[in-house]
Parts: C-alpha cells; structure tokens; sequence
C-alpha cells in the first residue's frame, strides 16, 4: 500500500470513529463501506497490512454495544 492510501485509510478510520461517538450511523455506514473497498484493493495486493482498518472499525461497533473503549486502537 502507498503512503498516501494508508494515510487515507487512518483519515477515514478517523471520520468513523467521530461518527460512531456522535451517534452518526449514516456517516458511519459510509465511513466503513470506505474502508471495505480499501480493505479489498489491499487483500488484491502481495502484501497486506498487519493491522487493517477495517479491522478496527469493526473493534470500535462491538466496543460500542458493549460500551467499553479498546485502548489498543487506532486513534
């Protein structure tokens, strides 16, 4: 992955965390079909990021119905 799409995908993982915060799931649902699409031009290349976005997205919605924070997240 470029320098410039990981950053992208630390801006959008980002705009999805402040969405799920301000109770924003319009927002948020667009936020993780971003990072999908990133998620899936990555797993196209020969090598994938050891920690994804995507996958702390996804830590972040069962953080939230469970109420806790994982403090080993990306912010």
């Amino acid at each position: 992955m470029n320098p410039n799409t990981k950053e992208l995908e630390r801006e959008i993982l980002r705009a999805f965390k402040c969405a799920c915060r301000q109770n924003r799931p319009d927002i948020a649902e667009f936020m993780l079909a971003a990072l999908e699409q990133l998620d899936q031009e990555q797993s196209e290349t020969l090598s994938p990021s050891p920690r994804r976005a995507l996958l702390d997205a996804f830590l972040e919605i069962a953080n939230q119905k469970v109420g806790t924070k994982d403090a080993g997240s990306v912010q």
